[in-house]
């Protein structure tokens, strides 16, 4: 099952904290999704990168992806566009129409449940469940692997590569902790470099979003 998850959908399921019963990095979750998708689309063969923009390409592909509920819009809108644009500006916009997108499909597929609530009794949250939790430990047990292990990284599923290099520049410690960036920093170039420019474009726009925080 893990392996037909689409990389989104991997990190959804990763960013969730069974023992907390939780969603976890929700500050910069929209971002890690977008580039999720961005990522998914690259290695679909309907975006590739034209000088540091994104173009989109007319592979065979894409007349499967324009059903789907998560990358169909993404595509479309990319395909639209007016103008190239960085993929920094694709990973920052409609971050939080990308998040409801994967909780819907998520929750459509039986692998999550999601109820929306009132924090006391005024703010609207999403209360998540995971309906097979083994399934989330065998993705964190496969990221753990493919940070951890030996294995050289063009032998390394892309997907797989992917999950992990984005859960670092997305600063989902949930899968790979401050400490592991410190520790496995050359190996999460060389999967950043495997995975593509997805990765550098996650990487500004936590920083953008840490700025403004910083700025108040």
């Amino acid at each position: 099952m893990d392996t037909e998850l689409s990389v989104p959908a991997r990190l959804f399921l990763l960013a969730y904290d069974p023992k907390k019963h939780r969603l976890t990095n929700r500050n910069h979750l929209g971002v890690l999704l977008r580039a999720a998708v961005l990522t998914e689309l690259v290695f679909d063969g309907c975006l590739a990168d034209s000088d540091g923009r994104v173009a989109a390409e007319a592979g065979r592909a894409a007349g499967r992806i324009s059903g789907d509920p998560v990358l169909g819009p993404v595509l479309a809108d990319v395909a639209g566009g007016s103008r190239p644009r960085k993929w920094q500006s694709w990973v920052d916009r409609k971050t939080g129409a990308t998040v409801s997108a994967v909780r819907e499909q998520l929750a459509a597929e039986n692998l999550i449940r999601a109820e929306r609530r009132k924090l006391l009794g005024l703010i609207p949250v999403w209360n998540i469940e995971l309906r097979d939790v083994r399934l989330r430990s065998k993705l964190a047990e496969n990221a753990r692997r493919t940070l951890r292990g030996g294995e050289p990284v063009d032998r390394i599923d892309r997907r797989d590569a992917a999950v992990v290099a984005l859960a670092a520049a997305g600063e989902l410690g949930i899968v790979v902790s401050r400490g592991d960036r410190r520790q496995f920093k050359r190996r999460l170039e060389t999967l950043s470099a495997h995975v593509g420019p997805t990765v550098q474009a996650l990487r500004k726009a936590v920083q953008s979003q840490q700025a403004a925080a910083a700025a108040g």
